[in-house]
């Protein structure tokens, strides 16, 4: 990765692919998809692009009035950038309010992830206790972060070093190319492809030693939309028996709309 104090206009904006390219899927069966985009370059399979998906594929399966509410995927093997992947939904349940979901995610004949989600119909209700304090740095103030070619994202980041090969703790992002659908499903997919872009432990671990992620969560708090720049602050936690897990809030308009966690391995150094 690399940085530059400039700022991102429209012809960059749209130098990566968007992110409907990237999450894109056909389905194949009454319960079963396969992706469609590979990219150009190859290299290991980003775990948000997964999780996006396996997101859509779960989506594809309820009641078009339902929203995800949460996921937690693990991460199993690890997967390659230059295939398609192939995603099996099971039913778990179909309730008056809620559905709950299975995605296996299989390549090269092997299960790569699985990740279960539980969808709700849209309703609003009491609210209780005031958001949890995340000091949000002004965007003015942050960077210009150049990604890699295959990342459907533009992102700014504050208090990041190339000299230390470290991950933004603190970042802005926006999709690369706006979102064309005004769908909740591809919006949430949208930040689950975002939450897995960096991690909260690279300051208590060090980037040398950080193994895979092992498993990731998310808690939608509103029916996404993702379309500008929302921030996201992500902070370490315990780390122990060779596991390290972390946690995130993602933020918009002053509000926390998603939370996040995720366990990865690490390499203690001999």
């Amino acid at each position: 990765m690399a940085t530059s104090d400039a700022a991102s206009g429209p012809a960059e904006r749209c130098a990566s692919p968007s992110f409907e390219d990237v999450s894109a899927i056909d389905r194949i069966g009454r319960a079963s998809f396969r992706s469609t985009y590979v990219a150009p370059t190859g290299g290991a399979l980003y775990g948000g692009q997964v999780m996006a998906q396996a997101l859509v594929a779960c989506g594809a399966t309820v009641a078009a009035d339902r929203v995800p509410h949460s996921l937690h995927g693990y991460f199993l093997r690890r997967g390659s950038s230059a295939e398609p992947v192939d995603i099996w939904v099971d039913t778990d349940s179909d309730g008056r309010s809620y559905s709950a979901r299975r995605a296996t995610v299989r390549q090269r004949g092997e299960t790569i992830s699985t990740m279960s989600v539980s969808f709700r119909t849209d309703v609003r209700g009491e609210e209780f206790g005031p958001d949890p304090v995340v000091s949000v740095v002004p965007l003015e103030a942050c960077r210009t972060l150049t990604t890699e070619p295959t990342i459907a994202m533009d992102v700014r980041v504050y208090e990041w070093s190339a000299r230390d090969n470290s991950f933004p703790t603190r970042f802005w992002a926006r999709p690369a190319v706006p979102l064309v659908r005004d769908d909740p499903l591809m919006h949430a997919a949208a930040i689950a492809y975002l939450s897995d872009y960096s991690t909260g432990l690279v300051r208590r671990i060090g980037h040398e030693d950080l193994g895979p992620s092992l498993d990731h969560a998310i808690w939608f708090h509103e029916v996404p939309q993702w379309n500008d720049w929302i921030f996201v602050d992500l902070s370490p936690g315990l780390v122990r028996r060779r596991r390290g897990w972390y946690s995130g809030s993602i933020v918009a308009d002053g509000s926390i709309v998603a939370n996040l966690a995720q366990e990865m391995a690490y390499h203690e150094r001999r």
